[in-house]
């Protein structure tokens, strides 16, 4: 009787809990099922959750949608309540005290998430983000006005699959080692999408990878193709010897852009607009990492030549080449060297930025084709997905006399990347200017699908913004790159190596192999002022406010000494706060019994296991 009694208690008080609003919750009434058995069964919980009643319990269990059963108990000689959850639904019976379990309510619905993600745009490029030149980027022009613009979005790391490996994950570079292109995201690593699918997601995806090892791949996403790139013609300078062959600069291509046999960017978009329209299983993520911008500097014909020369001089002025106080590697002696750009004239420069506009705009016009599927997909689809478009790092795009992007370069061109957001129900045409960071997308779709997941990292959620708020305006964001360890710095440069001595990536490979060729580095920047420090290299200090562009170092002169130093220590403060994760399991620390067979791991690979082959780095990145 005393076992009901405090049952009927419980009850009374989950009714009462139910009944009343929650502001983290989106159903304030989830209905639980309570069982009439207690499932007293730790050993097999996936989340433990402490200091939290049967009431509470049950909000979390309704809003994990990964959780198919929950038990509230008290630690015996405790007054401690624990919450266990439980991917199954199970029952075993318990005889103790103050113990409940149940089912979850009906779940909330939960908005699709559509995530455009083209490779090597920066933000100052597009007419939103005040790129003078006129009609580079209408349509996401017109995608501003139904959502929000984030003025100061940056990423965790300028290259490819690093940058791309810190936003799936949430976690800088530093913690898990993704410091190149070819060490990626493991089966054992938790990342977003990982979560979004085990939370019922289905993840669609075409294009790049860049991201996940192939196991983790697999686990992570449901379905995919690898649709990317488009052709650029062949190469300006055809003589390998001549000057302005290892610039980049195409031809442009004499096929058509909406040709999706020989655009595959193009297909990528229209066969997510045919899934769109074939009823897609929801709630999903459609994730579209695209070429974009990525160089060699070639757009298909219909765009190739949409901006003249004439045109982007009159607009735009470049960032001068051989500035001082600048990294080695961007001065003559540095990339213009190894690539022989020293000798081209400031037009070559203007060409390569126009086209460079060029190919954000085919990229833009490629959006604006998914839009308008998106909007006239069935059954209200559009009203109940989230639209998201970002990338994963910028391009020199001849400012500094520099083509492409480097690993331990934190110029603003390559940190400073677009970001729109869309959310159903949310702000129409507003403008954020607090920092960001790309990780912040996938942790606000983790938000918004109402995944409760304990697991450490450093995104944070853009919801505030997206409903017509401001973030954290004194907010610090950060970057990091380059190299240190022979490892390192040869898994790098060495594939580069491998496209000599007539292969574009060639002097890249030179330039990388160099003794502290592009030594590592990391950044730290707010709306007034950034820090790059590189312990073996040249740091530098921008004030942002009196100069914008980023020419003049100021990390020597005197008068910037305090700034410097402050910026240093809060450097500091982040590496030792970010610097390490402490794993998510537990080990027994008792010796296992003898004796104790080894399990076969899928992502245990033995030590003397072959580097995978050299990446053809035109075809990976869509040059076809």
């Amino acid at each position: 009787m005393a076992w009901a009694s405090s049952l009927r208690s419980l009850l009374l008080l989950l009714a009462v809990a139910w009944a009343a609003a929650d502001e983290h919750t989106t159903d304030p009434n989830p209905q639980c099922t309570v069982l009439t058995t207690c499932r007293h069964d730790p050993d097999n919980k996936y989340k433990e959750l402490h200091d939290m009643d049967a009431d509470e319990c049950c909000r979390w269990c309704t809003q994990d949608y990964k959780c198919r059963s929950y038990t509230a108990y008290t630690v015996e000689g405790t007054h401690e309540m624990v919450c266990n959850l439980f991917s199954d639904s199970q029952q075993h019976s318990f005889n103790g005290s103050n113990c409940i379990s149940g089912t979850p309510g009906a779940r909330p619905k939960r908005p699709n998430f559509i995530f455009v993600f083209p490779d090597t745009l920066r933000a100052e490029s597009f007419n939103g983000y005040g790129n003078p030149v006129q009609n580079v980027t209408p349509n996401l022009d017109r995608f501003a006005k139904t959502g929000v613009r984030f003025d100061q979005a940056h990423v965790m790391h300028t290259q490819c699959s690093p940058s791309r490996c810190t936003m799936l994950t949430g976690r800088y570079m530093h913690v898990l080692g993704h410091r190149t292109q070819t060490h990626l995201i493991q089966d054992y690593e938790n990342n977003y999408f990982r979560d979004l699918k085990e939370a019922g997601y289905h993840i669609q995806y075409y294009g790049k990878n860049d991201a996940f090892s192939q196991n983790a791949f697999n686990m992570s996403v449901s379905n995919w193709s690898s649709l990317i790139g488009y052709p650029s013609g062949s190469n300006a300078f055809p003589n390998t010897s001549t000057p302005g062959h290892f610039s980049f600069l195409y031809t442009g291509s004499e096929s058509s852009g909406k040709d999706e046999k020989l655009s595959k960017d193009a297909a990528a978009h229209f066969e997510s607009i045919k899934w769109l329209h074939n009823s897609p299983p929801e709630p999903f993520v459609l994730f579209v990492p695209t070429r974009g911008a990525h160089p060699p500097y070639g757009a298909p014909a219909e765009w190739h030549n949409k901006f003249s020369v004439q045109e982007v001089k009159s607009k735009i002025e470049l960032r001068p080449r051989n500035v001082s106080g600048k990294p080695k590697y961007m001065t003559g002696d540095g990339i213009p060297h190894f690539r022989n750009l020293n000798p081209l004239d400031e037009d070559v420069f203007y060409k390569i930025q126009a086209v460079y506009l060029s190919m954000i705009s085919y990229t833009d016009w490629l959006f604006g084709q998914l839009l308008d599927g998106l909007e006239s997909a069935p059954n209200g689809l559009n009203d109940r997905t989230a639209v998201f478009f970002s990338s994963d790092h910028g391009d020199f795009g001849g400012d500094y006399g520099l083509v492409e992007k480097w690993p331990g370069s934190m110029s603003d061109v390559l940190t400073r990347v677009p970001l729109y957001g869309r959310i159903p129900g949310g702000a129409q045409g507003h403008v954020s200017k607090a920092p960001v960071q790309t990780a912040d997308v996938l942790e606000t779709m983790l938000e918004l699908a109402m995944i409760n997941t304990s697991w450490i990292r450093f995104g944070n959620s853009l919801t505030t913004q997206l409903n017509g708020g401001e973030g954290e305006m004194d907010r610090f964001v950060y970057s990091e790159g380059g190299f240190y360890f022979a490892n390192e710095q040869m898994a790098e440069a060495g594939e580069c190596l491998s496209a000599c001595p007539n292969g574009l990536y060639c002097p890249r490979g030179q330039e990388e192999a160099q003794p502290n060729g592009s030594p590592r580095a990391t950044m730290i920047r707010n709306l007034t002022s950034k820090l790059v420090y590189r312990p073996t290299g040249v740091s530098e200090l921008y004030d942002l406010q009196s100069d914008p562009r980023e020419i003049t170092n100021q990390y020597n002169n005197p008068a910037y000494a305090g700034l410097r130093d402050e910026l240093r220590t809060k450097l500091l403060d982040w590496l030792l706060l970010t610097s390490d994760i402490t794993p998510s399991t537990y080990d027994p620390r008792g010796p296992p019994s003898y004796p104790h067979p080894v399990p076969s791991d899928p992502w245990n690979r033995p030590l003397d296991e072959e580097q995978p082959p050299v990446t053809d780095y035109m075809k990976i990145n869509g040059v076809v």
